[in-house]
């Protein structure tokens, strides 16, 4: 017979799933935050639990199993030079291979977001790869790219810093 924690917890997750205003990647989201802060919170110093209770510090709601980082800081101009073994991927020799493969990273990138933080110079990171294209077919790439980043990736989660190509 199910306990009353299971029970609420059963019913979280009815919840989650059944939602209609939350999109299957909400769903999938909020579902492995259940799951995580199922699991007992980290063991602490008493000084650290001190501090957490009376609210010196935060954890920032991230959950009870933190193994996702908050903040890294690929190194995105290696990743398009040299591409990477892990993801079986070469390096970029055009403007839309260096496109391509930073939305590919981008997926990769460990977050307690679920989505990188940090989307590196692109001026410069894509400067070397607009060598042959015209104004217009740079234009048109790179206006792709943005509507992808801005449809993927929320606003208030990501730093990112351009200047015209």
């Amino acid at each position: 017979m199910p306990t009353s924690h299971e029970n609420a917890l059963q019913q979280r997750c009815q919840q989650i799933v059944t939602s209609p205003v939350l999109s299957p990647e909400q769903k999938r989201h909020f579902l492995a935050l259940e799951a995580e802060n199922n699991l007992p919170y980290p063991q602490l110093p008493a000084e650290a639990r001190r501090a957490l209770d009376e609210g010196v510090i935060c954890d920032m709601f991230e959950g009870h199993a933190p193994y996702k980082p908050r903040y890294v800081l690929p190194d995105y101009a290696r990743f398009l030079a040299n591409g990477s073994e892990w993801l079986e991927l070469e390096g970029a020799k055009d403007l839309d291979d260096a496109l391509s493969l930073l939305t590919i990273l981008y997926h990769h990138v460990p977050s307690v977001t679920s989505m990188p933080v940090y989307l590196g110079q692109l001026d410069a990171l894509l400067q070397p790869y607009v060598r042959i294209l015209t104004q217009d077919e740079i234009d048109i790439r790179i206006k792709r790219f943005w509507r992808y980043l801005d449809r993927t990736l929320p606003r208030r989660l990501y730093a990112r810093q351009y200047r015209p190509v």
